[in-house]
């Protein structure tokens, strides 16, 4: 198989969907080894109505075979007959074509099913294979258009074959305060222990001066290829440490950040690049498959920075700046926000992944309703406001 193929449509027989290549037993293509086929090479794999037909203890195996072979950020679409849909449909008179939904055609020795699945089970299986579920997909003219198909559309999220950091690659700084969350010092604990990554911290009333101190140390030493700022107040596995890694040197990037949200806000915590420079303010849906995007700013909740091009970066790095009435309130420009289009004015190319997602702690606010029902308000919300009401 060439490196220019790029989408396969396994178990299609030689009736591929447009723009995919048939992958077929009948071919002597088997969907359990996609061989030929490079890792990440793959944009797309159309699976429908085929890994039933794999046994049930082969499932996973299967699914991450199909994973090694995806881009980061490639798409499976698998279609398979819902278990729960399937029982629907007996008990609504589905009569003997039940047999056919649950136990194959049996028109040969491969139209045989080995496996059942509910959107629960497919859903955690795809995970345990490094495939995030990002929605369902419309049936085309084959099984998946069938009214008890399930029909998910994932994306791989991480590389299947990621290695351990080595040693001494990547540093974890902190900046934080005197007292911290718990639990954002156990996602620490486990990532550092798991990838023997050496963590430093700093505290002190000027957050922005204290990282820049040790930033500075990090870059004047040179042990480190790597640093992975972390805030006190951010969730994330040791997982999403290797696919940043992965990323910034698979896609030259000097510095990348992952998804997050803001506290006491609906809002993300990033302000992407339109590509003229300006904010982008909508992004089509087919954005998130792309594995990273240019911005203007970002967070340091769990941000990876090449320290090679970082010592090169003119200091300071961080500075806040009073808006054009000398006030702190709208038009300032934070520290971080400095940082950003500093760096980015000194040639770092800057960028956010959708492919990593991280979690931000906060406080809240948890009021009953007369049913006695849990009602959630964010603090700045209930100081501006008050408490919810008691019926809202």
């Amino acid at each position: 198989m060439t490196d220019t193929i790029k989408r396969i449509d396994i178990g299609c027989g030689d009736a591929a969907q447009p723009g995919h290549e048939p992958w077929d037993i009948k071919q002597g293509r088997r969907m359990e080894c996609l061989e030929g086929i490079a890792d990440g090479q793959l944009d797309c794999i159309r699976a429908s109505h085929v890994l039933e037909h794999a046994s049930h203890r082969d499932t996973l195996a299967v699914l991450r075979e199909w994973a090694r072979a995806l881009r980061l950020g490639g798409e499976l679409l698998v279609a398979v007959p819902d278990f729960d849909k399937v029982l629907a449909h007996y008990h609504n008179g589905g009569g003997h074509v039940t047999e056919s939904f649950l136990m194959g055609g049996h028109v040969d020795a491969d139209d045989r099913h080995g496996a059942i699945f509910n959107r629960q089970k497919l859903e955690a299986l795809l995970g345990m294979a490094s495939l995030e579920v990002v929605g369902t997909w419309d049936g085309a003219d084959d099984c998946s258009a069938y009214p008890i198909s399930l029909n998910l559309r994932a994306r791989r999220v991480a590389n299947v074959r990621l290695p351990v950091v080595p040693q001494g690659d990547v540093l974890c700084v902190m900046s934080m305060p005197r007292l911290a969350w718990s639990d954002n010092m156990q996602c620490v604990a486990h990532a550092c222990f798991k990838l023997a990554m050496p963590m430093v911290r700093t505290t002190g009333v000027f957050w922005g001066q204290c990282l820049q101190r040790e930033l500075d140390k990090v870059c004047a030493e040179g042990k480190f290829k790597y640093i992975l700022t972390v805030d006190y107040d951010t969730v994330f596995e040791a997982n999403d440490v290797l696919v940043l890694r992965h990323l910034l040197e698979e896609q030259q990037l000097d510095v990348l950040a992952p998804l997050q949200v803001a506290r006491d806000r609906d809002h993300m915590l990033a302000m992407l690049d339109d590509g003229n420079g300006q904010p982008l303010r909508e992004m089509e849906a087919t954005a998130l498959r792309q594995p990273w995007w240019p911005c203007l700013s970002a967070h340091f909740g769990c941000t990876l920075m090449r320290v090679e091009t970082l010592a090169k970066l003119p200091r300071p790095l961080f500075v806040g700046k009073p808006a054009e009435d000398g006030g702190w309130g709208d038009g300032r420009v934070d520290d971080d926000i400095y940082f950003w289009s500093h760096a980015r004015a000194h040639g770092l190319r800057c960028g956010i992944t959708p492919l990593v997602r991280v979690g931000h702690l906060q406080v809240m606010c948890s009021w009953p309703d007369e049913q006695l029902q849990p009602r959630h308000q964010y603090v700045r919300d209930y100081n501006a406001n008050g408490a919810l009401p008691w019926n809202p």
